[in-house]
């Protein structure tokens, strides 16, 4: 009798058990990150998931206090993620830098948060076409990153005060106080179609979709400088082959920008006047709707025992991944040449710079060229 009134009442809305729960045991974890994971009382039949990554300093803890997602998800039944980053890497920022992360399987933050979301997918029957990332700063860069390295997971992605995938390669670290931080610095500009080239570098021979893309900046931020806002559009407009149609003021409310692409349902970017870093709310809402996962509310309900922690041995049932041969060079003999899509170039770098016909060595900051 208890169970059917309690059914009842969660039908009604008037029972909420849902909390943010501590996941172990999610797969390999190449770089040692954490993960919790929101999972309302009330799912979808067949429930889309969200990835929401927190900024340098923060942790999946507070991405979840400081947005207010999960009270659409309780609505509408989609499954939320919320990652932690290693705190060994430098102010608890996402690792936006390395070969690893920047690279499809390669083994780095990229590749944990995958294997995060495929356990989510196996465990709860998700959607694995209705997968979706935001991020805030570390966690937009890192945003734009798993848009390049995993166009095949992500159907959509929306960074707030971000940078273009890649933009920190091979800096040696991607937080504020690392030596080399010419890229949010607005230090990096390229033209739409070498931003391109690094992205799709990222899963290099890949040809499907691509991630959709809504991007977000306060045109006032003084430590991810706005220009990376239109960094990031050359990048993804290339990528998605659309072009601005317009730019309409004061949308979606006083103060913003709009630069619409195409019809908007590929690219679409908001810049806000006089907001600084951190300061552009989530609009949580317009994240949502541009996912595509505010649809019909969630009436099934979930009947699995919450604890604490949630911790299983539970096997992907996925192939599994492995890392891909790194290409690595020796120092040049003789006047050697780098294939295409290998370092050729930068601060430290002892290898081959000259690059294999037709590819050119293009630099992307001090410390990083790559033959593209």
């Amino acid at each position: 009798m208890f169970g059917v009134i309690r059914a009842i009442f969660l039908a009604a809305g008037l029972v909420r058990g849902a909390s943010l729960q501590s996941v172990t045991g999610w797969g390999s974890n190449p770089s040692n990150i954490q993960m919790s994971i929101y999972v309302p009382d009330r799912l979808a039949s067949k429930p889309p998931v969200v990835v929401a990554l927190h900024g340098c300093g923060g942790n999946g803890q507070q991405m979840y206090s400081s947005s207010r997602f999960q009270t659409f998800a309780d609505q509408y039944g989609f499954i939320l993620i919320y990652p932690s980053s290693n705190s060994n890497q430098g102010m608890a920022c996402w690792d936006n830098h390395s070969p690893q992360s920047l690279t499809h399987n390669g083994g780095g933050d990229t590749q944990g948060i995958v294997q995060q979301v495929q356990y989510t997918l196996n465990k709860y029957n998700g959607d694995a076409d209705r997968v979706y990332v935001v991020g805030f700063s570390s966690g937009a860069m890192m945003t734009n990153n798993l848009a390049a390295t995993y166009p095949d997971v992500f159907e959509a992605g929306a960074p707030f005060a971000g940078v273009p995938a890649a933009c920190w390669a091979g800096a040696g670290g991607s937080n504020p106080l690392n030596t080399n931080t010419s890229c949010p610095n607005a230090g990096v500009t390229k033209s739409a179609q070498d931003w391109g080239n690094y992205a799709r570098n990222a899963y290099s021979g890949y040809n499907g979709r691509r991630t959709r893309m809504q991007i977000w900046h306060g045109a006032s931020d003084n430590l991810v400088l706005p220009q990376l806002f239109q960094e990031e559009l050359k990048q993804w407009s290339n990528v998605l082959g659309v072009s601005l149609t317009s730019t309409n003021s004061n949308n979606p409310e006083s103060g913003y920008t709009q630069y619409l692409y195409g019809d908007g349902k590929q690219l679409v970017g908001y810049i806000a006047a006089g907001l600084g870093h951190g300061a552009v709310p989530y609009h949580e809402s317009m994240v949502l709707s541009f996912f595509g996962v505010l649809t019909t509310p969630a009436t099934s309900t979930i009947t699995t025992t919450r604890t604490s922690t949630i911790t299983t041995t539970m096997t992907p049932t996925t192939t599994p991944r492995t890392t891909p041969a790194m290409t690595t060079t020796t120092p040049g003999n003789g006047g050697g040449s780098q294939s295409k899509w290998g370092q050729c170039g930068g601060i430290g770098w002892t290898g081959f710079t000259a690059c294999s016909p037709p590819a050119a060595c293009s630099t992307l900051n001090p410390y990083y060229a790559q033959c593209l």
